[in-house]
């Protein structure tokens, strides 16, 4: 059987239509990805420069914050006349706060710190003579570290500062030029008492080198000129060593003559007597008793 005369043949190529169409399309997207890839490209390099980079740090657990107090701590001394200046350091720390959240709460709870150290320090001082800084100092510090750490942690809302202090002790004006006599005589006197003890110690090795001497020249003799000069040498190194010995018994007589000159050096500070008031009802009688009188 043969095909129907009326029918076309199909033909193998392509519509051409479709084919620009396709073209048409492939461009346009093309052009759509290139439109949408320059606003995603810098996006896209900080994110490969961030996963390049090194994974940042967490925040410390615990941040710190040193404050030195602006002013000195005056409290007195036993007597009431002279008084010792405290300077004190503030420690702070705190987590999960900032630096500057850190500094603040430091600089809002300065004073309630500043307080309590003053109160330690005028407790401590009461029981020390005035020129006695460097036993308060310690004694002050101790009593500070002793106290219990729930007083000296701050809160406000949920944020909760520590403070640790620390302190050192300096002399009032008027006890420090009373005790810089003293204290340039006994600085002499030490570098007296370092010259005196290697002058003995060299003094010492001279001995034993002369003994050493002695003993060679007694185990082998030499001439009458080599036993001229080694007596000679001898008696010179004798005569220095009791210059040596009257230098420093003159200087044990000084020194304890200045030591009786300097006995009442610290009579002001304990010499005060305390008059004792007495009760008012008492001083009424008395007076009474005066006029009839």
């Amino acid at each position: 059987m043969t095909e129907a005369s009326g029918r076309k043949p199909t033909s193998a190529k392509p519509d051409r239509r479709w084919v620009d169409r396709g073209r048409d399309l492939g461009a346009q997207a093309s052009e759509g990805f290139k439109t949408l890839w320059k606003y995603l490209a810098p996006a896209v390099g900080k994110l490969e420069a961030a996963a390049a980079a090194e994974p940042p740090s967490p925040p410390p657990d615990e941040l710190v914050e040193r404050q030195e107090v602006s002013g000195p701590i005056v409290v007195p001394a036993q007597g009431y006349v002279f008084g010792f200046t405290v300077l004190a350091t503030l420690t702070w720390s705190s987590r999960g706060v900032g630096p500057e959240a850190l500094r603040w709460y430091a600089h809002h709870f300065m004073s309630k710190a500043i307080q309590r150290v003053r109160d330690v320090a005028a407790e401590q001082a009461r029981k020390l003579p005035a020129h006695r800084a460097g036993e308060l100092e310690v004694a002050l510090q101790r009593a500070l570290d002793e106290q219990d750490p729930a007083l000296w942690r701050y809160k406000r809302g949920t944020v909760h500062v520590e403070c640790r202090p620390q302190v050192s002790v300096r002399l009032e004006g008027r006890v420090r030029q009373l005790l810089q006599p003293h204290w340039e005589r006994l600085i002499e006197l030490e570098c007296q008492n370092d010259l005196y003890t290697r002058r003995a110690e060299y003094a010492e090795q001279l001995n034993r080198r002369w003994v050493a001497i002695m003993d060679e020249f007694v185990d082998h003799p030499g001439p009458d000129e080599a036993a001229r000069a080694i007596k000679e040498e001898l008696d010179r190194a004798r005569q220095h060593m009791m210059a040596e010995q009257k230098a420093a018994a003159q200087w044990s007589e000084d020194l304890l003559r200045e030591r009786r000159r300097h006995e009442g050096i610290f009579e002001p500070f304990t010499a005060i007597e305390i008059i004792q008031q007495r009760p008012q009802g008492q001083d009424h009688e008395t007076s009474g008793q005066s006029g009839e009188a």
